[in-house]
């Protein structure tokens, strides 16, 4: 029966992880820990530490927690938040936690797979009550290794972050999502249990549907007797239709929801159990080009409308992207003329899942009406798997082309992550292009269309435009906030700020204020008194010194 009690429990013995604790101080190595894809900030740790299971985690926490010592929590890399930039302390790699725990072979069938030496294994079951495929992974599988061992077995894992490397774990701490959210969903969609390392070493198993909030509050009962009371925050969540800014909060929640998208400020998590669903037929990818910029939006937006139409005929509208003038000249620098038609100035990147081929045609032919309807240029699609490798190689071209431009330059990309109501995406894109253009700087717009979720990116040249960029983008965060949207729709917060009237304040009081922000603070405090973990990432120190 549903509760909003939780009781901990203790670490699991060491299974997976062989002798003593791998762990290293040597400069060289800690260097590759220090900053992350963004390279917003440098880090600095005194060690870094490599469990190999549960148990080792929750050694590496409670010693930190008694002696007072940051540990910060490092996955893949790939974020681009500053999320796992340490300041100062441990560094706690997941990249060793690959392995399940091995008693989860009771029933269903154990996965193993191996790649450079590195071994993998998931476990993967079906819930006798639901008929639900689910699969038992640990946290620091790369994405791309673990949907292709999920889909050796003919199913399908849905969320599709951008950076396929990144690891399972991370994900769920970022609530990661990408394109094909437009249909599937973000990660907390399929995540259907946790086990979580507090920072006193003791460990939450939390199966979703199990523990709800009474309210907006949660109790957690260590496995020492002490009670930890929660108290949600009272701010609204944005109503847009991804958001990955803060924790999650909303009455009567499940409790498993706070930790997905935490960024790592509550807890290791150690094991994730997510559902799977059966492996697509046929998906085709369409490339379609136009002349003008609005003639794609256009279509992107007519297409949307159809969703129910195709869907009534097999077809599911996985995902539509949008690439505006300038990022189309990236792309075409690396797939020139006749792959990229030299009159294109918009393009719409659109996935298809075809389930039935007989009932589609129908959907199919009133596709091309919409496509005429806007003037398109061009299309290039494809069954072929060689074209869907390729589709996917010319989509990701672009952020390749923007970093090797400003690496050229010696400066970094000053980039958004807004999401905001349908009803006021024209005004925000309105907003992109006046703010851009006001600014003499570079800049590309791209991304997730069908969920008004868009990434603008400068492309500052010189260190005053970078300067001058960061300035301008805070015009962008508030002019989302006032439309009622998000400053993160799929990348978290990490540690990132903003600038006004020269002063650096944190992201999320652009959203929730001061009161917000104090109101999350109490929630890490509750749970991470000495405030070891993740220390930076959400919620500013500044605000833990206030709550202590």
């Amino acid at each position: 029966m549903p509760t909003n009690l939780i009781y901990a429990e203790l670490p699991r013995e060491t299974l997976c992880g062989e002798g003593a604790l791998k762990r290293t101080s040597d400069p060289k190595i800690i260097e590759n820990y220090v900053r992350d894809e963004s390279v917003i900030i440098i880090g600095k740790a005194d060690e870094v530490v490599f469990p190999r299971d549960e148990k080792q985690i929750a050694e590496v926490l409670k010693e930190a927690n008694r002696r007072g010592i940051r540990v910060t929590i490092s996955g893949a890399g790939t974020g681009i938040t500053g999320s796992r930039v340490p300041l100062g302390g441990i560094v706690l790699s997941t990249e060793m936690l690959t392995e399940v725990y091995p008693k989860q072979l009771a029933c269903g069938e154990l996965v193993e797979y191996s790649e450079s030496g590195k071994r993998y294994s998931i476990f993967i079951g079906r819930d006798e009550e639901t008929g639900e495929f689910y699969a038992i992974a640990p946290p620091g599988i790369p994405v791309e290794i673990f949907k292709r061992m999920v889909e050796s077995k003919g199913l399908f894992y849905p969320p599709d972050s951008t950076e396929t490397t990144a690891f399972l774990g991370g994900n769920v701490a970022t609530n990661a999502s990408g394109a094909r959210t437009f249909h599937y969903g973000s990660t907390r969609e399929y995540v259907r249990r946790l086990r979580v390392v507090l920072p006193n070493g003791d460990v939450l198993n939390i199966r979703r549907g199990e523990v709800f909030a009474d309210g907006n509050k949660f109790t957690i009962v260590l496995t020492s007797g002490e009670q930890i009371n929660l108290e949600l925050p009272t701010y609204n969540m944005p109503k847009v239709e991804k958001n990955a800014a803060g924790y999650y909060v909303k009455p009567n929640m499940d409790l498993i929801d706070l930790f997905i998208g935490s960024e790592g400020t509550l807890g290791v998590i150690s094991e994730v159990e997510v559902r799977l669903i059966e492996k697509p037929k046929a998906i085709l990818p369409v490339f379609a080009h136009f002349s003008r910029e609005d003639d794609a939006i256009k279509f992107a937006k007519v297409l949307k409308a159809h969703r129910q139409f195709l869907s009534k005929y097999s077809v599911n509208l996985l995902s539509i992207e949008f690439f505006d003038k300038n990022s189309v000249e990236f792309i075409r620098r690396k797939y020139p003329p006749p792959k990229i038609p030299a009159n294109s100035n918009g393009i719409i990147f659109f996935e298809l899942e075809i389930r039935d081929e007989d009932k589609a045609q129908e959907a199919l032919e009133g596709i091309v009406s919409l496509l005429e309807e806007c003037k398109v240029l061009e299309t290039m699609t494809s069954f072929s798997p060689d074209w869907a490798r390729e589709a996917k190689e010319i989509r990701h071209a672009l952020p390749e082309g923007v970093n090797n431009f400003v690496r050229a330059h010696g400066t970094r990309k000053v980039a958004t992550d807004i999401v905001v109501p349908e009803e006021n995406f024209d005004e925000m894109m309105a907003t992109y292009h006046q703010v851009g253009d006001g600014t003499d700087i570079p800049y590309v717009i791209f991304g997730h269309i069908g969920n008004n979720h868009l990434h603008f990116n400068f492309l500052p040249r010189t260190r005053e435009e970078l300067e001058k960029a960061v300035k301008a983008c805070t015009l962008l965060l508030k002019k989302a906030v006032q439309l009622g949207g998000t400053v993160s729709g799929e990348h978290g917060v990490g540690k990132k700020r903003y600038v006004e009237d020269d002063e650096e304040r944190p992201l999320l009081e652009l959203m929730y204020g001061h009161k917000g922000l104090i109101e999350i603070a109490k929630i890490k405090h509750a749970l991470d008194s000495n405030h070891i973990l993740n220390i930076g990432n959400i919620v500013p120190e500044e605000y833990l010194k206030q709550v202590s």
